[in-house]
């Protein structure tokens, strides 16, 4: 009886922790993303160097803003085969500044 309790107690747990992993992927996904688009080199240069004042989500990635330029990134998300933070391609544009 003390192993059945145990069996239910660990596929309990094992239930409740993919469902955690689940919710938090859309936060920590994200996270990922833009901590890899603002690691990047050609990103830095298309904004001048200049500090970032805004990043808004489009349909397709994001648009990042400094204070005379802004570039456009595509992101290419791939689908994750189990909970948790997916695979992805990033594409940077060319930056507009005025």
């Amino acid at each position: 009886m003390t192993l059945l309790r145990l069996t239910i107690a660990a596929a309990t747990m094992a239930a409740l922790t993919a469902t955690t992993s689940a919710a938090l992927s859309g936060y920590w996904e994200t996270s990922k993303t833009l901590h890899a688009i603002l690691g990047r080199n050609d990103v830095a240069d298309a904004l001048k160097q200049q500090p970032i004042e805004s990043i808004i989500a489009t349909e397709n990635g994001y648009r990042i803003k400094s204070r005379d330029c802004s570039v456009e990134v595509r992101v290419d998300r791939k689908q994750a085969s189990k909970p948790g933070p997916g695979g992805f391609r990033i594409r940077v544009g060319h930056g507009r500044c005025h």
